[in-house]
């Protein structure tokens, strides 16, 4: 019995691994591990951001539309006499990843992202909420269900933003 189990528990996983190789896909869904630092007003609160996102993309043209979210932690800077908490960020991106050398892709999206900045004092811990428009351009490259990219997310309503890196796999 345990042979036949362990047998198709291999069909099945190499199944799901051809289909995520197929290239000409309508649709596919996908998850990533997100990492980066932080950049302009970013800078004096926290020092690294790190999460997980999902990405929906759709074949159109010689690309994909996107439509990406998750959620990353931003990792504060110690500050003496304040407590620690790291904050929390919830994008929701929608943009298009355009192939333009069978690996190699860029992609731009924009969307909306909500913040939660946690801070005090004195045995207190304070939450603040603000949400910011967002721009997402990247670069990137992909080999079948892998892709590795970079990007800088922009929060012009803030004045802060993201140079991150995102390594994910599409099924």
């Amino acid at each position: 019995m345990k042979k036949k189990i362990i047998i198709l528990s291999v069909i099945t996983l190499l199944s799901i691994s051809v289909l995520a190789q197929k290239e000409t896909k309508k649709s596919s869904f996908g998850f990533g591990i997100e990492m980066g630092a932080p950049t302009g007003s970013y800078t004096s609160l926290y020092t690294f951001e790190a999460g997980l996102s999902i990405r929906y993309s759709c074949h159109a043209g010689p690309g994909f539309i996107t439509l990406t979210t998750g959620a990353l932690g931003l990792f504060p800077k110690k500050v003496v006499g304040q407590s620690e908490k790291v904050g929390l960020q919830i994008p929701i991106r929608a943009g298009y990843k355009y192939i333009f050398d069978h690996h190699y892709f860029i992609m731009g999206e924009v969307g909306y992202v909500s913040t939660k900045t946690y801070y005090g004092g004195q045995g207190k811990v304070l939450s603040y909420t603000q949400g910011s428009f967002l721009a997402a351009p990247s670069v990137g490259v992909q080999f079948n269900a892998f892709e590795i990219s970079l990007r800088y997310e922009a929060h012009p309503s803030d004045g802060g933003g993201i140079a991150g890196l995102r390594i994910g796999f599409n099924f």
